[in-house]
């Protein structure tokens, strides 16, 4: 869930992305995993799952190297619409005593209207093993 006021719009990285409402200045939780609010599917759920219900998680969730869940957001949520860049203003971190899953902090102040990024290696187990060739100039 992101905790700073976000807006959906178009995105010269990917469709549409997701650009601060606000200023936010670095070392400010950005993103963090609410329990009962993100969805949450074992490996075992995601293999009983039909190849279009595949298709939309492996696009909008993380597969979480930290507990082996499935960390989707719930429909119409802003992080669906989370791009990646090599060059990130948002980082993972994990601490057990902020979130049961990792988070996000900008790494730098982001400025209003600025696209909010992060970079899917860090944190996404599936995008780790399969490193995906994405067309971008700025995701290569």
């Amino acid at each position: 869930m992101y905790l700073p006021r976000v807006k959906i719009k178009e995105s010269q990285i990917d469709g549409k992305g997701v650009f601060a409402l606000e200023n936010i200045p670095k070392g400010t939780i950005v993103w963090k995993y609410k329990p009962g609010y993100d969805l949450t599917y074992t490996s075992d759920e995601y293999e009983k799952m039909n190849a279009e219900e595949k298709a939309i998680l492996v696009r909008s969730a993380y597969l979480s190297p930290w507990t082996d869940l499935w960390i989707c957001p719930p429909p119409d949520d802003p992080a669906h619409y989370t791009n990646h860049s090599n060059s990130n203003n948002i980082s993972v971190k994990y601490d057990e005593s902020v979130s049961s899953e990792p988070y996000f902090i900008a790494n730098r102040n982001i400025l209003t209207n600025e696209e909010i990024t992060n970079n899917y290696y860090d944190f996404d187990r599936i995008t780790q093993e399969t490193r995906p060739d994405w067309t971008n100039k700025d995701t290569v």
